[in-house]
């Protein structure tokens, strides 16, 4: 006989535990049940990190007893088929949940390339189940030569920390990343912040090989290197593959809802699915873009939460709808750090959006003599120049390039002007910030207004 939940939702990553927590928040007289396929949930951004800083993939799992003492009910175990009529999901082992509402949180799954070779011993896809992520570590803990495949944030912040793990203990390691366009990072930052990334991976010792494309991974039951496009052979005894990911849409197929592998499970804004009874939400669900409104291929963890949040409060009614996927990134690279958000120029560009730039330079701390200063903290913002509100923003710098790139995204989502963001108020210190004559946001956004007229 099947067990009865309220809200049954299925996968516990960022989308799925935030529903549960708000949810219990909201909610409270309804029994949520989430189920997962994994033994423990991994924090997603964190896995690159496993392997230099923390090495240890236990210290990258998420607790379950928070969620457990808020009366969030845990399974391990995986769906393998939705019977919608009778609102009732089905497990492995043949155990039955029966629910009022589901929550579809299934995340996502790499992209596998169809490479030849692809399928041969220590070549990697970045899962997000823990056993996987321990095979990874022996790997790379065992191995002189890595390749990663795609120069994207995931790509760079992997070869950062494996170049790191050959300092901390085992063989020192030889890292490539191989990437097909111009320069890493480039889909999400502007092209002179990915110069600075790239100049201080060299630094680290990561080689970088861009506008390359990888053709074949050679070997013969294990990998020994790759074959790029133009013949030449990067020799590897790991191969780590970071070129994306695509929505896991299989129980959605299954029962019938309407879902492509590019796009995910069709949600209008309020993250609803054709069917009343069932939402989803995270990297499974469809994304238009907050800028342009197409569709949008981001996938975040904050997106994730917020995607989270949004559906279990529009279990009953629509509350609350989603602005669409904004694209906020950020990154720290040995002594760089760089941040996203919104569109770049050349994006701009793609799109036919004609755009006003405004720069800042100044130290991040202030006088510039202090311990610890960065003498060219650079904010690029971008603003249409038909409306003047800020469509995109860029920042290189130290560890505040997070918490400014962050006031950027609201002010994007809010749709404020250049003029808006030179006369707002921020908060300065001689430690913390830039001069407050020289706080960069107000400063670019300034210089922007100028141009504007």
């Amino acid at each position: 006989m099947a067990q009865h939940t309220d809200v049954l939702i299925i996968g516990a990553s960022a989308a799925g535990l935030m529903a549960a927590i708000t949810l219990r928040k909201r909610s409270p007289e309804k029994k949520v049940t989430v189920i997962r396929k994994a033994s423990r949930t991994p924090v997603p951004c964190g896995i690159p990190y496993i392997y230099g800083i923390m090495k240890d993939v236990d210290k990258d799992l998420i607790p379950d007893q928070g969620f457990v003492d808020m009366g969030i009910d845990i399974v391990v175990g995986e769906v393998v088929a939705i019977d919608r009529s009778a609102k009732q999901a089905r497990l492995s082992d043949g155990s039955e949940y029966s629910y009022e509402k589901l929550i579809l949180a299934t995340g996502s799954k790499p992209f596998v390339p169809p490479l030849p070779g692809i399928d041969k011993a220590n070549v990697f896809t970045i899962s997000k189940e823990p056993e996987a992520l321990r095979k990874i570590y022996t790997a790379l803990d065992q191995a002189s030569r890595v390749v990663v495949i795609g120069g994207g944030f995931i790509g760079v912040e992997m070869a950062e920390q494996i170049a790191q793990m050959g300092r901390n203990s085992g063989p020192a390691k030889e890292v490539t990343i191989v990437e097909m366009l111009p320069h890493c990072l480039m889909l999400a930052c502007e092209e002179e912040f990915c110069i600075r990334v790239e100049d201080e991976l060299d630094r680290l010792g990561v080689a970088i090989r861009t506008n390359c494309l990888a053709a074949e991974i050679t070997g013969d039951d294990k990998v020994t290197g790759v074959r790029l496009k133009d013949g030449e052979e990067l020799p590897a005894d790991v191969v780590i593959i970071g070129i994306g990911a695509q929505a896991n849409i299989d129980l959605a197929q299954q029962c019938g809802l309407a879902a492509d592998p590019r796009g995910g499970i069709k949600v209008d804004k309020y993250m609803r699915t054709e069917d009343p009874d069932i939402l989803a939400a995270g990297d499974c669900a469809t994304k238009f873009s907050f800028i342009t409104g197409k569709p949008s291929g981001i996938r975040l963890a904050s997106v994730a939460c917020s995607e989270g949040i949004i559906a279990a409060c529009n279990l009953e009614k629509n509350t609350r709808a989603t602005l669409g996927a904004l694209g906020a990134f950020s990154t720290m690279v040995g002594d760089c750090a760089v941040a996203a958000a919104g569109l770049t120029t050349k994006a701009a560009a793609d799109e036919g959006i004609d755009i006003v730039v405004g720069e800042a330079v100044s130290p991040n701390r202030h006088p510039g003599h202090l311990p610890g200063v960065i003498p060219d903290m650079k904010l690029k913002l971008l603003f249409r120049r038909d409306n003047g509100r800020v469509i995109g923003g860029h920042v290189y710098g130290g560890e505040a390039v997070s918490d400014m790139i962050n006031i950027i995204a609201v002010a994007i989502q809010a749709q404020l002007t250049a003029e808006e963001l030179a006369l707002m108020q921020y908060a300065t210190h001689p430690l913390l910030t830039a001069s407050p004559l020289n706080y960069q946001v107000m400063l670019a956004a300034e210089n922007a207004s100028i141009q504007l007229g």
